[in-house]
């Protein structure tokens, strides 16, 4: 037998495996030899080194189990702070810069349905025409609380909700309001829409973003991108002798009949045509040099005028001469004699008074600015005579 085979121990009796069950037939094979081992199959036979080495490997595998413990320990508490941010140090943390850029994507949409919806009786810049308006800083003023809840200002989200909801006629309990209700069912836009169009009003001058015009009416072209700011200022603070806003707006009234324009004495020539300067106003009206509100112009048939507009609003403003019926239906892009939109400055327009059309009038074609920014052209005959044909009933603002 071989160094492999198992062999009987030199001290090991004969016979010291006894069969559990005295009946069991005795092997033929002697039990020592069965059931012992060579004296090198005892043997450890670990070397220094290799005792020495698996120590360091399992000391080495507590290390990464205690390292890796560690990092997850740490790792948890570090991960909410950047998702919930340290407001003591200023950080917001991720949680708030993404509900920053859904709020800016809110009111950027929102934006895009006030123009689409809103702006033909509000005004493009909220500045008020068919409607009342809307950036009015006192109107704003305190209308969302600290936390971006509804406020006790006038435009404040619930009530902004209410008129969207219902409609102008509870604004002033005119059954006749012509604010039309805007929520579905009864309006066109749906509850996302009108928190974002309310989301739009109440923004603040600190929220910015670029507006794309995706759809024009021809002959237009789709204009370059621009950047938008909100209207609210939030270092605006009334003065402290200020009235509180009045709960019901009411447009400008238009009952009295204005003044018949004096006499032209000096008609202008194509040498030497009449000056006349117009001012497109923030308030959307139209004035003089001296800032009376203009809503007639005197002329001569035959003569030559060269009209200087100025635009002092800041924002859209054009000039246009035609009938009553094709003006109050003009789109701001309108080809009828005058001035294109412009957003600054002055710019001039030359017109010799002939071939005038029924109820002659000037305007600004502006979605939302006909109302209050039109007038009339007054013909008179040459020295002063009665003025011919008479001032529309529609030029009164």
């Amino acid at each position: 037998m071989d160094d492999r085979n198992l062999v009987p121990r030199p001290d090991e009796p004969t016979g010291a495996v006894t069969p559990r069950e005295p009946d069991v037939p005795t092997s033929s094979v002697d039990a020592a030899v069965r059931f012992s081992a060579g004296e090198q199959a005892h043997t450890v036979g670990l070397t220094e080194q290799r005792a020495t080495q698996i120590v360091k490997q399992s000391g080495n595998a507590r290390m990464i189990a205690f390292l890796a413990a560690l990092l997850i320990v740490l790792f948890i508490p570090l991960y909410w702070l950047y998702d919930i941010g340290l407001p003591v140090v200023g950080f917001g943390g991720r949680l708030e810069a993404e509900t920053e850029d859904q709020y800016v994507t809110d009111v950027s949409r929102g934006y895009a349905l006030f123009l689409a919806n809103c702006a033909r009786c509000h005004g493009a810049q909220g500045q008020g025409g068919v409607g009342p308006p809307l950036n009015d800083q006192a109107k704003l003023y305190n209308v969302l609380t600290a936390t971006g809840a509804s406020g006790g200002g006038h435009l404040n989200p619930d009530y902004i909700r209410a008129v969207l909801t219902e409609g102008g006629r509870i604004v002033c309990g005119d059954p006749n309001s012509v604010m039309p209700a805007w929520l579905e069912p009864k309006g066109p836009l749906n509850y996302r829409e009108v928190e974002d169009l309310i989301k739009f009003i109440t923004a603040s001058k600190d929220t910015t973003f670029v507006y794309q015009p995706q759809h024009v009416l021809p002959p237009e072209t789709v204009p370059p991108p621009v950047e938008v700011e909100g209207w609210r200022d939030p270092g605006y603070s009334p003065p402290p002798d200020a009235t509180p806003v009045p709960a019901c707006w009411r447009p400008l009234s238009g009952t009295a009949a204005p003044a018949t324009p004096a006499p032209v004495t000096s008609p202008g020539t194509a040498d030497s045509p009449r000056v006349i300067e117009l001012h497109a106003t923030a308030n959307v009206t139209w004035t003089d040099a001296n800032g009376a509100q203009l809503t007639q112009i005197a002329v001569i048939p035959g003569e030559t005028i060269e009209f200087h507009v100025v635009n002092d609003a800041g924002f859209d403003h054009n000039f246009h001469i035609g009938s009553a019926s094709d003006l109050s239906s003009a789109p701001a892009g309108t080809d009828l004699p005058g001035v294109a939109t412009f957003q600054s400055g002055t710019q001039t327009y030359t017109w010799t008074v002939e071939n005038l059309p029924d109820q002659p009038q000037f305007a600004c074609t502006v979605t939302g600015h006909y109302q209050t920014m039109h007038g009339d052209f007054v013909v008179q005959q040459p020295g002063g005579g009665t003025a011919s044909p008479a001032p529309s009933a529609s030029a009164a603002p």
